[in-house]
């Protein structure tokens, strides 16, 4: 392994088992504000991202009460069928879902208003607001929502910032996320 790639790998698993070292501490005194649909958005190590759930907010995928499917899927990047569900991302986003929770408001926010989310090696993540609101507003469609979250493609159908997830999602958890969208929203 070439030196540079070394010392990522160092970094990052230095920093998730700090992370982990500190589990007990966020969670029983976690500063975070509970959010609409009782999500808590955690402060600290990610930029204040962090969502219900992960090494931020507490609850992670081991449970937790969600209101739907699409609020476990956006919340930990668990699907309906009860298991993780499977996508590609580059290194730098890989950090902020394995702290914020797994699903898309690890970078997104709980709220879905995004955000910039700041890693410990100095490089930051810019997390656009998806409420569904600002999606339509910024001219996408379910369709181009559903390409968005699949294939990682803008409204016009150009890539998405690199740090996007390409998340491989059944049609039944794409329609449940979008739903969760909506309410977001609302």
């Amino acid at each position: 392994m070439r030196r540079p790639t070394r010392t990522m790998v160092l970094a990052v698993c230095l920093s998730v088992l700090t992370a982990a070292a500190v589990i007990g501490c966020s969670n029983s005194g976690s500063t975070g504000s509970t959010t609409g649909g009782g999500a808590t958005t955690g402060t600290g190590m990610m930029g204040g991202n962090a969502t219900a759930g992960g090494m931020m907010g507490g609850g992670g995928t081991s449970g937790g009460s969600y209101s739907s499917a699409g609020e476990r899927i956006y919340l930990t990047g668990v699907g309906s069928d009860g298991q993780t569900i499977s996508h590609s991302a580059p290194r730098v986003s890989q950090g902020a879902l394995i702290m914020g929770g797994g699903g898309c408001g690890s970078c997104h926010a709980a709220d879905g208003r995004g955000g910039t989310i700041k890693m410990m090696m100095g490089a930051a993540i810019k997390a656009p607001d998806i409420t569904y609101g600002a999606l339509i507003n910024a001219g996408f469609t379910d369709a181009t929502i559903r390409s968005a979250i699949t294939k990682g493609l803008d409204e016009s159908g150009k890539p998405l910032n690199a740090a996007m997830p390409r998340w491989q999602m059944s049609a039944a958890d794409l329609d449940a996320t979008i739903a969760y969208l909506k309410q977001l929203g609302a």
